[in-house]
C-alpha cells in the first residue's frame, strides 16, 4: 500500500474518494502544480502548512507534486521551517 511508504508520524495521508479535500485545497492554491491535475481534481500532491495553521485560514507554504518528485524540495522547505537541517527527520 502506497500510504505505508511515509512512516513519519507527523504526516497525515488521506484517501479522498469523493475528492472533497482536493476541491477545497484547489481553492486555497493560487496556482496548483500542473503535474497534479486530472481535469479539475488534484492528486498525488505534497502539501505543507505552517504550524498552527487552520484549514481555510492560511494557504500552504508548499504545494507541489508528484509526491515522489516533490520530496527533496519538501524536505528543504520543512527544514527551513523547523531549523532542522535533516528536514525534520528524527
Amino acid at each position: 500500500m502506497v500510504q505505508s511508504r511515509i512512516s513519519d508520524p507527523r504526516v497525515i495521508q488521506y484517501w479522498d474518494k469523493g475528492h472533497l479535500v482536493a476541491k477545497e485545497l484547489r481553492q486555497q492554491l493560487t496556482s496548483p502544480p500542473s503535474c497534479c491535475q486530472s481535469g479539475s481534481i488534484l492528486w498525488d500532491m505534497a502539501v505543507l502548512y505552517p504550524r498552527q495553521a487552520q484549514w481555510g485560514n492560511i494557504p500552504p507554504v508548499f504545494a507541489d507534486g508528484t509526491v515522489i518528485s516533490a520530496a527533496p524540495a519538501l524536505k528543504e522547505k520543512l527544514a527551513s521551517l523547523t531549523g532542522d537541517e535533516r528536514g525534520g527527520q528524527t
